[in-house]
């Protein structure tokens, strides 16, 4: 049922999206203008936003297709007025900055990725094969999950030889193990920092590190609580590294996330299964 609420509330959401459309709905131009929006998001929570709204159009999109046939009129009482939630910024303030996702399309394993450091500043989806992920189909690296570990996913070289573990921490955050990349991640209190592994190895232990060594560093969330889905932010600040390495670490925050927490769920789940058969096992007795 197409109510005046839903009307408004896409209303809303094409224009956070800025997709100032009024009179033919055109999806490839809706993408578009969904995608850069999200390149250009000053902080974490506007991506997170545009993601939830992108996701909130996709699903409501033949009930959109049927507003702007039938319901044109209605639609446009409201007028367009500009980002009011979601905060954005120029070519040149994004420039470092990438967001990683797999909340557009709703399905856990469909990651984009977008920059508007791009040559064409662009929005793509990583490359999903065997249950492993890479940035670029012809790439360096790729990533799986370890099979020993719900906490634990593997980088390897284009040889398959393993780079690390990357380690989801108590604190949501990720580590390395078994580490012979070039690089060391540092935890912080909402950030991951990620650092050249030779300076970190040249600190005495009671040496305090200089964030202006700083290589690159990683935010991220699920878009709602429990969701499956969420969104990393990486910030770049010194050009010449591994960006396709870089990308991987932070496509792992959410991936890592989601199943350990399926993981936990499914464990709860089980020992419950197990009490409850105990218990009649015991009745029964």
């Amino acid at each position: 049922m197409i109510t005046k609420k839903l009307i408004e509330k896409v209303h809303n959401a094409f224009d956070e999206l800025n997709y100032h459309e009024n009179k033919q709905l055109d999806f490839h131009k809706f993408n578009h203008s969904a995608f850069d929006t999200l390149i250009h998001c000053k902080d974490l929570p506007d991506a997170i936003n545009t993601v939830r709204m992108f996701q909130f159009c996709l699903a409501k999109w033949e009930k959109i297709e049927k507003i702007f046939d039938k319901k044109i009129s209605l639609f446009n009482e409201y007028d367009y007025e500009g980002n009011s939630l979601i905060s954005v910024v120029s070519d040149e303030e994004s420039a470092g900055t990438y967001y990683i996702t797999n909340g557009i399309n709703g399905k856990i394993n469909e990651i984009f990725i977008g920059s508007c450091s791009f040559d064409d500043k662009s929005v793509f989806m990583a490359d999903f094969n065997r249950g492993g992920y890479k940035v670029f189909r012809d790439g360096n690296y790729y990533i799986e999950y370890s099979k020993l570990s719900s906490a634990k996913m593997k980088l390897f070289d284009k040889e398959n030889k393993c780079m690390c573990n990357i380690v989801l921490s108590e604190g949501l955050g990720i580590f390395l193990e078994n580490n012979i990349t070039p690089y060391e991640l540092v935890l912080y209190e909402d950030i991951v920092g990620i650092y050249d592994r030779k300076y970190i190895n040249s600190l005495a232990p009671d040496e305090t590190i200089d964030t202006n060594q700083l290589l690159a560093d990683i935010e991220w969330d699920i878009l709602k609580k429990n969701s499956d889905f969420g969104v990393a932010k990486l910030n770049t600040y010194a050009p010449g590294h591994d960006l396709e390495m870089f990308l991987l670490f932070a496509t792992s925050t959410f991936l890592l996330y989601q199943r350990f927490m399926h993981k936990q769920e499914e464990t709860v789940t089980l020992v419950g299964s197990m009490g409850r058969m105990f218990r009649t096992t015991t009745a029964i007795r």
